[in-house]
């Protein structure tokens, strides 16, 4: 029998055996001042009692084995803690709320050599198109000169952050506050006659709020958004010299007017329900996406009537076009724009109508936003009314599973 355990004890693992004694010197390393007396002890009984040489290495075998079979338990019982664990995270639908300062701390480093220079590239083409479209009325042209966000990373769940499932996706929240000082966006405004040109620096940017994080694809891409629109705050200082004429005083409605188009870019593109989406690609061809096809296909509407658009923003009826039309009557037809482009289905009678039109619309870069328009027929005239709107935007959509695709 001693022969055998000494078989087994010669068998072991040379690695598997250091291991067990490195776990036993851990854990028992309080008892080691004992150790010598008592190898002095035994050589005592050993010396002048009886012979323990004989059973010396029967007992060393027995306690090895009996070591490395409670550190293989150890070993068991720690990975089957860890799937328990996994699973637990993959099937609970909710999460504990935890803290990631972690997460800043990384952000605050790759902030201004990887984050910052693409982020000011993507934001400066958005804001070019935002302040040619969305210019006030004393504005006659905006130039953007200058665009950079600066060293100062927005901050993410400073009251913690867990995950939640609503339906079957999984969705993160998290706290959002970018609080930046030393960002330079400046603008070159020409103003309307006689005031000049003014030069608009933006200085500071505030932005508060609930951020959503939604896994989509099987992990290769996710949906962001606001749960509801963000507070927004902007500093604005006014410069002087160059080819501004006014002097370097502020100018009245300016920094109301960009709060006003940053809410508002906000609320249309990021604000639920409306998401963007941001892809994860395993392999990146570093290809640029500049045009592609999209298939729209405008099925039915039902139970349309005059008390469902009654005080939407959309609805453009004028009073004496509503008075002596009833639901039934209803002639209408959707108008289907993207960018430049637009098409319309034929016109149907009724207030469930079936149109069962199917277009070919081509997508361009610039142009990410289809809108639908419910449009009502008024017989004997050629005009028409619009009855109500809608928007879905899927221009970064497409270009982002195309991306994935390849």
């Amino acid at each position: 029998m001693a022969k055998r355990m000494m078989r087994r004890v010669a068998g072991m693992n040379i690695e598997q055996v250091a291991e067990v004694f490195n776990a036993l010197y851990e854990e028992k390393k309080p008892f080691s001042p004992f150790l010598i007396p008592l190898l002095l002890f035994l050589w005592c009984i050993e010396r002048w009692v009886f012979a323990l040489s004989n059973w010396v290495p029967l007992g060393v075998a027995v306690w090895a084995l009996l070591q490395y079979s409670n550190h293989q338990k150890r070993m068991l019982v720690e990975d089957l803690n860890r799937k328990w664990k996994r699973v637990i995270l993959r099937t609970s639908a909710t999460t504990a709320v935890e803290h990631c300062e972690w997460l800043n701390k990384m952000l605050l480093e790759i902030w201004l050599n990887y984050f910052n220079p693409r982020l000011s590239t993507r934001f400066s083409n958005i804001v070019e198109r935002l302040l040619k479209d969305r210019k006030p009325k004393l504005i006659e042209w905006v130039e953007l000169q200058e665009f950079s966000l600066g060293s100062s990373p927005p901050r993410l769940g400073l009251n913690g952050t867990r995950w939640a499932t609503s339906g079957d996706q999984l969705v993160m929240h998290m706290g959002f506050d970018w609080d930046t000082r030393d960002m330079t966006i400046m603008l070159l405004a020409k103003l309307a006659k006689p005031l000049g040109t003014a030069r608009i620096v933006i200085n500071s940017l505030q932005i508060k709020g609930d951020l959503l994080l939604m896994p989509i694809l099987e992990g290769r891409a996710f949906l962001y958004s606001f749960v509801s629109t963000p507070d927004v705050r902007i500093g604005v200082a006014f410069g002087s010299g160059g080819s501004q004429n006014l002097p370097a005083t502020e100018l009245p409605g300016v920094s109301s007017w960009l709060v006003k188009l940053c809410s508002d870019t906000l609320d249309k593109t990021m604000v639920e329900p409306r998401r963007r989406c941001f892809s994860l690609p395993a392999v990146d061809l570093r290809k640029k996406v500049v045009g592609g096809i999209v298939h729209v296909t405008v099925v039915s509407a039902s139970k349309i009537s005059r008390a469902s658009f009654k005080g939407s923003p959309t609805r453009k009826l004028e009073q004496s076009s509503e008075e002596g039309v009833n639901d039934k009557d209803y002639q209408t037809f959707v108008e289907v724009e993207l960018g430049q482009l637009t098409r319309k289905t034929n016109v149907r009678p009724g207030s469930s109508p079936k149109w069962n039109s199917t277009f070919n619309m081509v997508l361009h870069e610039e142009t990410g936003m289809l809108r639908f328009n419910l449009c009502n027929c008024n017989p004997g005239s050629v005009k028409y009314d619009y009855l109500a709107s809608c928007e879905i935007k899927v221009g970064s959509l497409c270009f982002t599973l195309y991306s994935m695709s390849k």
